[in-house]
């Protein structure tokens, strides 16, 4: 199993609480995490990143627990898009994507020919050239959105997590943000996004992962019979016409 949840247990306060939860993903998949309000979609994409240590239970990554992997080696096998970012100084959206390369290029060094193909290819990919030389700070959500997008990228991982990342763009670039997770899933990267667009979720991912009060209510293939009755009883909707 590429990447493995083992009867992991945590807890972020009182009133939430994973406990006992498993789940395992192929090398390759794409599996979108779904969920209501409040259900877990987040913490446990944080703890599939290594950015959250599970209280009991583990989390490995090609065989090897996430904690026991140093930042520079984790960060060169998976890129992690959190919904939104704060930072506490206002970047070029071009130093935002070089900031990818920095498992590759340490510290103190300059961006060589490979660095700059890997930033050329990752805004081209997101379609955000025309920003790269704007500040940060001035772009609207769905344009940091895409931004981020691109810095994971440019980061040439093997495994890309996803919170959320379509929550603040237009439909068309949610259809444009989609296309580009299909085209890197094409090229043999492992996918994993909590989404909020259900009926995108449907269409696009190979697999969904129905969580609950942090617990998985179903795991199951976008064709499965039973996922749509179980979406269902989940979100409290008796209309399908709005979850597909």
């Amino acid at each position: 199993m590429y990447l493995s949840i083992n009867n992991i247990s945590f807890a972020l306060n009182s009133t939430f609480r994973i406990d006992g939860l498993s789940l395992g993903i192929d090398r390759g998949e794409m599996l979108g995490i779904i969920g209501p309000n409040g259900s877990g979609k987040t913490t446990l994409i944080k703890l599939m990143s290594g950015i959250f240590k599970p209280y009991t239970g583990e989390v490995t990554l090609k065989g090897k627990d996430v904690h026991t992997l140093n930042r520079r080696e984790l960060a060169c096998i998976r890129a992690y898009v959190p919904e939104s970012i704060d930072l506490p100084f206002d970047y070029t959206v071009h130093e935002i994507v070089a900031l990818g390369r920095h498992p590759y290029t340490g510290a103190f060094s300059g961006l060589d020919k490979k660095d700059g193909a890997a930033i050329d290819n990752a805004f081209e990919l997101t379609d955000t050239n025309k920003l790269s030389h704007r500040q940060f700070f001035t772009l609207s959500m769905g344009e940091k959105q895409r931004v981020m997008l691109a810095m994971a990228i440019a980061q040439e991982p093997e495994l890309l997590l996803l919170d959320e990342p379509i929550s603040h763009l237009d439909i068309g670039h949610q259809l444009a943000f989609i296309h580009t997770l299909k085209q890197l899933h094409k090229k043999g990267i492992t996918i994993i996004s909590a989404m909020h667009e259900i009926p995108l979720a449907m269409e696009f991912f190979d697999r969904l992962c129905l969580i609950d009060n942090g617990r998985i209510v179903k795991s199951a293939p976008t064709g499965d019979k039973g996922l749509l009755d179980d979406i269902k009883a989940v979100f409290k909707v008796s209309d399908e016409r709005f979850i597909k």
